[in-house]
């Protein structure tokens, strides 16, 4: 894969064993539940999270990508596959135009409304969707926009309603004076989706647990610490109730069998409440086993 020297994903990866490896457990378990992936990527950089996902002829990916230097690496890195479209165009909670100053960083992007910069059209996910009629039935919806989640989320309304879709969002600061109100906002929308509960994770790939959509505050004391603290940014993943249970267990199991210190391994599960009594019916006898 193709990607700028400047660059930051190689060093990440040598560096966290855990980083950005989600997406393929993700996609092991939609492979094995649905039997295919259907994704729309939101900020798809130079397409290494399609290259994640990706596994099946089967498989059909929308990418969006503004930033015209990514935009030209995604397209050569992926613009020969018939099963992947990309669009050039902003993703947000609604559709405009303007000028735009494209900020770069360590292999990530941030793109600001300015008065002197490039013409670019803003659309709603929704609005997009309706463009590309296969990625209306999407079940993978990943958004990494460097902060402005939230928008695509709020423009993502009626794909969420219709589908619930696996949505793995990122949960960032990025200077916003607005951002706890904002993060909140997006998750009582997913709430009103038809969504129950998160899988929270740090930013080099550690699970953190599973949240309640329902009461939120546990996790409103985890921002306050990302806000008082040097702590980076969080992966948020939501599913459907069912398909949450399922792979929360795979995800438990994986953490703790990769623990160094396997003496600790029954102490690490006691501290999680999916193997409490109350809840070993819940995850009954399905069990989805990654490979």
């Amino acid at each position: 894969m193709k990607l700028p020297l400047s660059h930051s994903l190689p060093d990440y990866l040598n560096e966290f064993p855990f980083y950005d490896r989600l997406p393929q457990r993700i996609r092991e378990y939609i492979h094995q539940t649905q039997g295919y992936l259907n994704c729309i990527d939101v900020g798809a950089n130079i397409g290494d999270t399609i290259a994640s996902f990706y596994k099946e002829d089967a498989d059909t990916f929308l990418a969006i990508e503004p930033n015209p230097k990514f935009n030209e690496l995604l397209i050569h890195n992926w613009g020969w596959n018939k099963n992947v479209s990309i669009v050039s165009e902003i993703c947000s909670s609604g559709n405009d135009q303007g000028t735009f100053e494209v900020r770069e960083k360590n292999g990530t992007s941030s793109i600001l409304q300015t008065e002197n910069g490039v013409k670019m059209s803003k659309r709603s996910l929704d609005e997009m969707v309706n463009g590309h009629p296969v990625a209306a039935n999407a079940n993978v919806l990943k958004i990494d926009t460097d902060g402005y989640d939230f928008d695509v989320i709020e423009g993502a309304k009626e794909l969420l309603l219709r589908n619930r879709p696996v949505v793995l969002f990122e949960c960032d600061v990025f200077e916003n004076e607005h951002y706890v109100q904002d993060c909140l906002t997006a998750l009582e929308l997913l709430k009103k989706s038809g969504y129950n509960h998160f899988l929270l994770y740090n930013n080099v790939g550690n699970l953190m647990g599973k949240y309640s959509l329902s009461d939120l505050f546990p996790f409103r004391n985890l921002l306050f610490f990302q806000l008082t603290s040097s702590f980076g940014y969080f992966d948020i993943l939501v599913m459907k109730d069912e398909e949450l249970i399922q792979f929360y267990k795979t995800e438990i199991d994986f953490f703790a069998n990769d623990m160094r210190n396997k003496s600790l391994q029954r102490s690490a599960l006691a501290a999680i409440e999916f193997y409490d009594t109350d809840q070993t019916n819940a995850r009954a006898s399905q069990t989805f086993c990654p490979r």
